[in-house]
């Protein structure tokens, strides 16, 4: 009798538990994981546009307010959703602008 290969990665295991399950633990399990793909999703574009405004703002590029604006925005999506809890995109938009108006105060002593 051959012996199946041991799942090296955390979603082999978690597949191969998936199999053992009844009929609605495994809908609510692929439900599951197709949420955690759009969440991932979500998370990975707010941390693209949090960066892409810092740096705007660090150029001192004439989209900067809208690329802060943007980047609020999809915080404040992911919070409404699922995909970001509230307190926590409350924490990423104070740090944002946070970033932001320190950026700002080093380029105002500068000037």
């Amino acid at each position: 009798m051959a012996v199946a290969a041991k799942p090296k990665t955390r979603k082999e295991r978690k597949t191969i538990r998936a199999k053992r399950r009844g009929q609605a633990q495994q809908k609510r399990h692929r439900q599951s994981l197709k949420a955690r793909t759009r969440n991932r999703a979500v998370k990975s574009t707010i941390k693209t546009f949090v960066k892409k405004a810092v740096v705007a703002v660090t150029e001192g590029a004439a989209e900067a307010v809208t690329l802060t604006q943007r980047a609020e925005s999809l915080i404040d999506k992911a919070a409404k959703g699922s995909a970001l809890h509230k307190r926590a995109a409350a924490r990423k938009k104070s740090r944002l602008a946070k970033a932001i108006n320190k950026i700002n105060a080093a380029k105002t002593v500068q000037a």
